[in-house]
């Protein structure tokens, strides 16, 4: 499958049939993961894989925690997410080591391992769905996996930095998405929303 026909062809799958994948199937897509370009070639992203009881107890988490909290509009589709996740064999937690504090470039890097992961998914005849509603429950999936953040020296120093130029520094959590992956059970068909007219401006 070339890569034309990858970008194009791939597809949000939000439906899983019960089929184990092989460790070998998930390295391979972590790998492509690993191959992204990274900001100062520093390598910001983390994976954690969940597969079976343990992924079990991370959506029991993400649903008892999503219960305790003040409901707001964005949270609407947080259940249906954690049931997906309960549905697919193996989900994917993908976080950022927040060096850099907040402004951006970790997140970059890590947004691009994770469209490689998606890319290289499909090409091989299976299916994944970008999660972000694990972010409304972040602290719990912390300390699920037994993460605090450390202060840093770069960190300090770039805080610093923004109160002296009054540039917008903040500090970057580190979990970014979650990722289900799975042998798809539904063929969703979607063209791209906008155009290249409606999304581009030419500067000559």
């Amino acid at each position: 499958m070339d890569i034309d026909e990858v970008i194009k062809n791939r597809r949000s799958i939000r439906k899983y049939k019960d089929k184990p994948l092989t460790k070998e199937q998930i390295i391979d897509i972590l790998d492509a993961g690993n191959r992204a370009p990274s900001a100062k070639n520093r390598v910001q992203w983390r994976f954690h894989v969940f597969q079976g009881e343990a992924k079990a107890r991370l959506v029991q988490t993400c649903r008892e925690t999503i219960e305790k909290l003040p409901k707001i509009p964005l949270m609407a589709s947080t259940h249906n997410s954690y049931n997906i996740m309960d549905k697919a064999p193996v989900v994917i937690l993908v976080l950022q080591t927040c060096e850099w504090g907040g402004i951006g470039p970790e997140i970059q890097s890590v947004s691009a391992a994770i469209q490689n992961m998606l890319l290289k998914a499909h090409s091989m005849g299976l299916g994944t769905v970008w999660i972000n509603d694990v972010l409304f429950v972040e602290q719990a999936i912390l300390q699920l996996l037994k993460i605090k953040v450390e202060e840093s020296e770069m960190r300090s120093n770039l805080v610093e930095f923004g109160e002296k130029t009054g540039m917008q520094v903040g500090y970057s959590s580190p979990l970014i998405a979650a990722i289900a992956l799975g042998y798809p059970d539904e063929q969703p068909e979607r063209e791209p929303r906008f155009t290249i007219e409606e999304v581009t401006k030419w500067y000559e």
